[in-house]
């Protein structure tokens, strides 16, 4: 696990600055504080830091091939890079290291581009070809590697975090408001945009070629529905249970210690019982627990203790909560609204002291139907289609005068058809929401950025079935632009790699090919995966409420925090986004227990100290 910087400028006279280079990656120091490295020429550079996972002795990059024509700087795994190194090899390749990045380099000298369909992994890399004068830059295919990009008629620079864009002193840090209305709404930017003016996400499955004539823009990858969905029941259930084990077993890899975070939920649970299936000393676990409000530690502890385990238990306060904000916006660069992410961080410190490596269930809820907010968009989906077309305007319209934020919002559901209804997991404001929030002039004003990338993902999927589509929009917006930052940032940020068997790019493929009764079946959710754990884990571990790293942070904003919240509301209040009276009227309502507005305090606190840090 690395940190990456590039810099490419389209003049090719243009004289490099290798201490701007030396100076960008410096800033993502925490992503890899056991080496650095760096290359320039001409017009070109390239940064590396450095955490040694593969090969502690070798790896060192920016890494070039035989004639050094061809160099890279790479974050992230190759699982499968020793079957490629054989396969290399076997064309006359010479390798003189066992790390996988050399695995990129020789790849793309035999391959090209075509190098990527091979690579089992999580990544985000940049090959510098200097007989074509080329810069290739390439993201894995769920995006659990972040990439970032800028670029302008003079200059392209891409990089891990986008601090180190910043460093350059090329680009300033400035608020992209074309984004304003999706983050307020979902609690994260969805890509390609960022809340920064003109920094980019690379999407998920992208690869970008840059030269002299500018930038071309390629997708290598993208979900096949149709190759398992055949099968019978019993059949499908082996082939996932076969390509999960397979998916652990790869994610084991490591020349340092490693270990799995255990929130004692099915997904978690189940990577531990695989875990321990094949390794020989206990695994390292690690769950947060807090002394208010629900936690899952009880559970955890149930399967710490029988797969024996090395269990390690943090407790988060609300204090720490709060103080650690900062932390959070300063080292997810993109404002998120998950409270996870502070309890993420704190536990990842604690796991640095034993191990460098770790595994999660992330993923599994997008990929296998998890969520019941997917059961309950079917139910909105069948009222819908059975209403009369004249009762849309009156459910609108009670929807406007409606007092409480929640019926607004399932009232302005009832008016839609699920393509414009559905805007993933954590959507939150809808129409009503945002006209009794926001100002009249944010109103009228805001961009449809958000309606435009949600309407883009669903016109890719218009034919399948609505748990599909649902499922197919949530791992292209939610999961990489939310989850994945947060479990990317802030276990960098304590100098963690974090590997997620659930999305190997396969059994992604697999499970969204499966008919959709193999992923909900008489209300279960996640069907085909609790048959899987049956034999393995629990009834009460496997059938339980889904709840994942709970942070009471209603609890916490009803009593201990809401004075630092209500200070911090009040300097919202001098902005022309939102309306004074109803920020006051969230607070009242919150506190009174009226209404839990925890996600929209949440998304205003993220919002506030971001603007602090960046704006």
């Amino acid at each position: 696990m690395c940190g990456i910087f590039g810099i490419y400028f389209f003049d090719k006279d243009h004289p490099g600055n290798k201490q701007m280079v030396i100076d960008a990656t410096t800033t993502m120091v925490h992503r890899g504080p056991d080496g650095c490295g760096y290359f320039v020429h001409k017009n070109v550079g390239l940064g590396h830091r450095r955490l040694s996972i593969i090969d502690l002795s070798t790896g060192k990059q920016p890494m070039f091939n035989e004639d050094e024509r061809i160099a890279t700087v790479y974050n992230g795994e190759i699982y499968n890079y020793k079957e490629i190194k054989k396969e290399l090899e076997a064309k006359g390749h010479i390798f003189k290291t066992d790390c996988d990045t050399e695995v990129i380099v020789h790849g793309y000298e035999q391959w090209g581009a075509d190098c990527v369909d091979k690579f089992n992994g999580m990544f985000a890399f940049a090959v510098w070809d200097n007989s074509a004068k080329k810069m290739w830059v390439v993201r894995d295919r769920l995006g659990i590697k972040p990439l970032y990009y800028y670029s302008d008629k003079d200059v392209f620079i891409c990089a891990s975090e986008i601090k180190a864009i910043l460093k350059t002193g090329l680009v300033k840090p400035e608020l992209n408001e074309n984004v304003l209305d999706a983050y307020f709404s979902l609690g994260y930017v969805p890509g390609p945009e960022t809340m920064f003016k003109n920094i980019k996400k690379l999407a998920p499955g992208h690869w970008l070629m840059v030269d002299t004539s500018g930038i071309k823009e390629r997708e290598y990858w993208d979900f096949n529905f149709d190759h398992i969905q055949e099968m019978n029941s019993n059949t499908a259930t082996q082939y996932i249970k076969e390509l999960l084990e397979d998916a652990v077993a790869k994610r084991l890899m490591s020349d340092v210690p490693l270990g799995a975070f255990l929130s004692g939920g099915l997904d978690s649970s189940l990577v531990v019982a695989l875990m321990s299936n094949v390794t020989a000393d206990p695994v390292n676990t690690f769950t947060v627990g807090y002394h208010e409000g629900e936690s899952e530690e009880k559970y955890a502890k149930i399967i710490a203790d029988k797969f024996k385990t090395s269990h390690n238990l943090f407790y988060l306060e609300s204090n720490d909560f709060f103080s650690s904000l900062k932390t959070l916006v300063k080292f997810a660069e993109e404002p998120i609204v998950e409270p996870a992410a502070i309890a993420l961080y704190h536990i990842a410190k604690l796991a640095r002291k034993k191990v460098t490596v770790l595994l999660s269930g992330e993923g599994s809820d997008e990929i296998f139907g998890g969520y019941y907010l997917y059961q309950y968009m079917a139910r909105i989906d069948k009222a819908h289609k059975i209403l009369p077309n004249f009762i849309f305007p009156l459910l609108k319209s009670l929807g406007n005068r409606a007092p409480k934020m929640k019926q607004r919002k399932y009232l302005d559901w009832l008016t839609l058809p699920l393509s414009c209804r559905y805007q993933g997991t954590s959507s939150y404001l809808t129409d009503s929401q945002k006209k009794l929030l926001y100002t009249p002039d944010f109103f009228n004003s805001k961009s449809d950025y958000l309606e435009s990338v949600f309407e883009g993902y669903f016109e890719r999927v218009k034919k399948m079935d609505s748990l599909s589509q649902m499922l197919y929009v949530d791992t292209k917006t939610w999961l990489v632009d939310d989850l994945l930052v947060k479990a990317d940032k802030m276990t960098m940020a304590a100098s963690v790699e974090l590997r997620v068997p659930f999305l190997d790019h396969r059994l992604v493929e697999a499970a969204m090919a499966l008919p959709a009764e193999c992923k909900i079946k008489g209300g279960e959710g996640k069907y085909i995966l609790k048959k899987i754990a049956e034999p393995l884990l629990p009834r009460e571990i496997v059938y339980r409420k889904k709840m994942g790293f709970p942070v009471p942070t209603k609890k916490w904003f009803e009593g201990k925090l809401m004075t630092r919240v209500e200070d911090i509301i009040c300097q919202l209040k001098k902005d022309c986004l939102l309306k004074p009276d109803s920020l006051d009227n969230l607070v009242i309502c919150h506190k009174k227990s009226i209404e839990d507005h925890s996600k929209i305090l949440m998304t205003l606190l993220v919002f506030s100290e971001w603007r602090r840090q960046y704006g």
